[in-house]
């Protein structure tokens, strides 16, 4: 009897993975009375909400994992190699869609579609070529042919729609993210100023120079001197300026609500602590956490330029903290001297990771000046994992927890396709600011050359961040990298 080759093992058994991941996953769904989102049925927060539950995700992440080797398995090896050489295909159809307000039409048009010369005339685009690309995106489940040509919306290409009408957008084109749930913009965004700086991260990888000057893929790409912040603040740049900020809060939108409560016990902060969140923003995170823990107080921190936003945000969410005291907002560049001293906390969520070490190591200096023997420092980020199974996440002394178990063999220890968002996530740091997405070593070391020592991390799910805890090195410990 011939033996099954090592690679039909894999397949059978990346099946057998598949089979009982979705058994498990229909008996979650069937005990809780909900049904699983279908291709078909468009995005709402509401409907994704089974989904977003944490031991659902765990399963989830399973599939992607399973689906995507299962995948790479199967496919001819070639083939894979060319297909990853022309992903920046789907990136810029999808921008593409976008910017002609196709969701925004389609959505008008409901389930039935619309054809293509319809889809095409509000902005005047060339039928045959936007049928090319909607037909693309419809290989990749974003948009269906209904008919020939005949399109409508699918579950995926339905959270591109910015929620407003084709003819408001048309009347202030500017404006088309203001006010929206902020993921179109984000999308937008990573396919437009994002993808054009990832064209240029190998020149910029292979360039010498580069590592002496600082100078990123976004600076060879946009031919400028200024950093990605300085140059969207000029003006001939005010609509991706805007369609930035909006983007960023999409970003915060796609988090899952409860994943700041994860990792870290704030019921033990004791009545009235003080806790700082540096580079807050509007403070979209304070304002979770003040409506949970009413027991603690806050400052976000953020810049001149935000305090405007910061203001209209509370008063439209939660005046009462406000006007209370118990959450304040306070204009301070986190490069300077941190102006307050011994909190019970420091809380940086996705601010690390926009800035090289040199420019981390001064931020987490300043805040190591100001904290007390007691004062906690939290860090809210990707944590990037290894995708070797003899390199487990650990640190000696640091104490690691997580929100799922490991995944079955063989899938990869680092969940593959179910964590590529953090490994994408990753080069539009590198590319655009010079920021890194970091393991656990790499925190452990910045943190010791600014005056820190991590002692836990909270390892969230595929894809999600997680949550270092530092406190301040004893007196007399000597410190890598301090002056």
């Amino acid at each position: 009897m011939v033996q099954p080759s090592t690679g039909m093992t894999e397949l059978r058994t990346l099946v057998d993975i598949l089979q009982s991941t979705v058994d498990k996953l229909d008996e979650t769904m069937a005990s809780r009375g909900q049904a699983y989102p279908s291709l078909d049925d468009p995005y709402s927060v509401e409907s994704e909400a089974p989904r977003s539950s944490p031991d659902v995700l765990a399963l989830c992440d399973i599939l992607v994992s399973a689906a995507g080797q299962l995948i790479a398995a199967a496919r001819p090896t070639p083939t894979s190699s060319l297909l990853t050489a022309l992903q920046f295909q789907t990136s810029a159809c999808l921008r593409a869609v976008i910017r002609a307000h196709v969701p925004e039409i389609l959505k008008e048009a409901g389930p039935k579609g619309l054809h293509i010369s319809q889809i095409a005339k509000p902005t005047n685009v060339e039928p045959n070529k936007l049928a090319r690309v909607l037909r693309l995106l419809a290989t990749n489940h974003i948009f269906k042919e209904v008919a020939p040509d005949v399109f409508a919306h699918t579950r995926i290409s339905s959270i591109l729609d910015t929620g407003k009408s084709l003819s408001e957008i048309l009347e202030d084109p500017e404006a088309k993210h203001d006010g929206t749930s902020g993921m179109p913009a984000l999308f937008e965004q990573l396919s437009d100023y994002s993808m054009k700086a990832a064209a240029y991260m190998p020149e910029t990888l292979l360039d010498p120079a580069s590592a002496i000057t600082g100078k990123t893929a976004f600076n060879r790409a946009y031919k400028t001197e200024l950093s990605s912040f300085e140059w969207l603040k000029q003006p001939e740049n005010a609509y991706i300026h805007r369609r930035f900020n909006m983007a960023m809060e999409g970003t915060a939108k796609m988090s899952v609500p409860w994943e700041v409560f994860e990792g870290f016990d704030w019921q033990t902060l004791p009545e009235k602590s003080l806790v700082v969140d540096v580079g807050g923003g509007v403070g979209s995170q304070t304002l979770t956490l003040a409506k949970k823990f009413s027991h603690l107080n806050f400052v976000t921190q953020d810049t001149e330029a935000t305090q405007p936003n910061a203001e209209k945000y509370w008063a439209a969410r939660f005046p009462e903290a406000i006007s209370s005291g118990r959450v304040q907002y306070q204009v301070h560049n986190f490069f300077e001297p941190q102006p307050i001293s011994s909190p019970a906390m420091y809380f940086l969520k996705n601010v690390l990771h926009d800035w090289s070490d040199n420019h981390c190591i001064s931020i987490l200096r300043h805040l190591r000046d100001s904290a007390g023997p007691n004062t906690k420092l939290v860090i809210q980020e990707n944590v990037m994992e290894y995708v070797c199974e003899d390199s487990p996440l650990t640190n000696p002394g640091i104490s690691v927890s997580s929100a799922t178990k490991a995944h079955p063999s063989p899938l990869l220890p680092n969940a593959g396709q179910a964590s590529m968002f953090t490994y994408y996530i990753d080069f539009v740091m590198m590319n655009t600011h010079g920021g890194v997405e970091r393991t656990l070593p790499h925190f452990c070391e910045l943190l010791a050359d600014s005056g820190w020592k991590a002692i836990s991390l909270y390892k969230g799910p595929p894809g999600g961040r997680g949550k270092i805890i530092a406190i301040p090195q004893r007196v007399g410990v000597q410190v890598s990298g301090m002056l």
